[in-house]
């Protein structure tokens, strides 16, 4: 995607391209990498949902996706893009949106940086901590603003469970639990996508659960380290062997009675188009994007399901459970406190808060007394939390603040994944150093 060519740097204060809409700026953006991530956010600059900002440029080194992306999507003025160097010496574009797969973060996001753009990068961050760490390095250098699009952050339910944490109702917090269910459909599109391959994708709790294990460590407070991870996981279902026999290494060249029978068929929802009724594949790239390969195929090491174990340096405790092949999609949260229990579940999108018996004991309430709150999602993609994430990185770029969800949080949420793939793969529980967080 990238070429080698250096990129002159920019200065970190410049304001490329800004205009002044009444007394406010109007920034310009561009989209690189154009998947499903990418149509949610290209869609919303181009139908003006962000006064203060403007769809300025789209890139794809593929050139036919980045057609069929603008057909699609229905953009047709936008400046359009297949080198992501040329792409990246707009003076006008303020910042860029980065939605490449994972192994392409590191190079797209520094390089940005260094041409002087605010950059959105979505999650996760990149496929190791290692690479993690080079972006951070390079942000500190580059003076503009880094977003890690953690979208858990900006759900209503999330954002409601984090300040009922915060306002002490369960007193000192003792574990955390959390858990990830993927729906079959779900579960099947990273099977047949470059997330297939660890080295490409960090992994499945990277790739696709970075942002829970960032929201547990957002609930107990980044001032806090995870010390210690132990995890166990492997792949039961996606095997050659579980696959019926005489089918085809694409969904397309299965008999149609196999076809027909298989829950992991190709469909889209989970890929590009979102809302479409078919997937449109890379043409030139299916093996980053896949096409309709068979999630049997023996070219992955991923696992399909996983249950990892943490401690904190002050003593909380959690774990995380991973489970595919679901009817439905659905995450779980629980927080046991001194003083009571927080549970939430996004398929009833409620909060309960059961006190204690020894709080209810002194407060003369009924043991079993607790408060129940219903969340309402806000309207848009992922809960609505699309649309409040641009929001929150525009809003960084105009205050000159770095946000609260940036790529110091990015790192550790990456770092935990690694270390309990080490653990999953070695066996042993594995220790995280103060210096690994940087």
């Amino acid at each position: 995607m990238l070429s080698q060519t250096p990129l002159t740097f920019a200065p970190p204060n410049a304001t490329h391209g800004t205009k002044m809409t009444g007394m406010r700026p109007r920034y310009q953006l561009g989209v690189i990498g154009l998947g499903a991530r990418a149509e949610t956010f290209a869609k919303q600059l181009a139908e003006g949902a962000h006064p203060r900002a403007k769809l300025f440029a789209l890139c794809d080194m593929d050139e036919d996706r980045l057609q069929k992306f603008c057909d699609y999507c229905g953009i047709r003025e936008t400046r359009r893009f297949t080198d992501s160097r040329e792409f990246l010496r707009q003076a006008e574009m303020d910042a860029v949106i980065i939605t490449t797969p994972e192994f392409t973060h590191k190079d797209v996001a520094i390089e940005a940086m260094q041409a002087g753009k605010h950059v959105y990068l979505e999650k996760a961050m990149a496929t190791t901590s290692d690479e993690c760490r080079a972006i951070i390095r390079a942000h500190r250098r580059s003076g503009v603003i880094g977003y890690l699009g953690f979208n858990l952050r900006e759900v209503n339910l999330f954002r409601r469970i984090k300040e009922t944490v915060d306002s002490g109702v369960l007193g000192q917090i003792i574990h955390l639990s959390g858990s990830e269910q993927l729906s079959v459909a779900h579960s099947a599109s990273f099977m047949r996508r470059f997330h297939r391959r660890s080295k490409q994708s960090g992994g499945f709790l990277n790739t696709k659960c970075s942002h829970d294990l960032d929201f547990m460590q957002w609930l107990v407070g980044h001032q806090h380290r995870i010390i210690k991870v132990a995890s166990f996981g492997g792949t039961n279902v996606f095997l050659p062997e579980k696959g019926p026999i005489g089918r085809g290494k694409s969904c397309h060249e299965c008999p149609a009675s196999i076809q027909r029978a298989c829950p992991y068929r190709d469909q889209a929802g989970f890929v590009f188009p979102v809302t479409g009724a078919k997937p449109i594949h890379k043409t030139q790239q299916t093996e980053v994007y896949g096409g309709d390969l068979c999630v049997y195929h023996d070219d992955k090491d991923i696992v399909d399901n996983q249950t990892v174990i943490f401690e904190w340096d002050h003593g909380v405790r959690g774990n995380f459970n991973l489970q595919l092949f679901q009817r439905d999609g659905r995450r779980e949260i629980k927080v046991w406190g001194e003083k009571g229990l927080l549970e939430a579940d996004t398929s009833e999108n409620i909060i309960r808060v059961i006190k204690s018996d020894a709080c209810s004991r002194a407060s003369r309430r009924p043991a079993s007394e607790g408060i129940e709150q219903k969340i309402e999602n806000a309207p848009g993609g992922h809960g609505g939390s699309d649309k409040v994430m641009l929001k929150r990185f525009l809003d960084a770029i105009e205050n000159r603040e770095q946000p609260e969800s940036g790529f110091a949080e990015g790192l550790a949420a990456t770092l935990l994944a690694e270390k309990a793939d080490e653990s999953r793969l070695s066996g042993q529980v594995v220790k995280i150093l103060p210096n690994e967080y940087l």
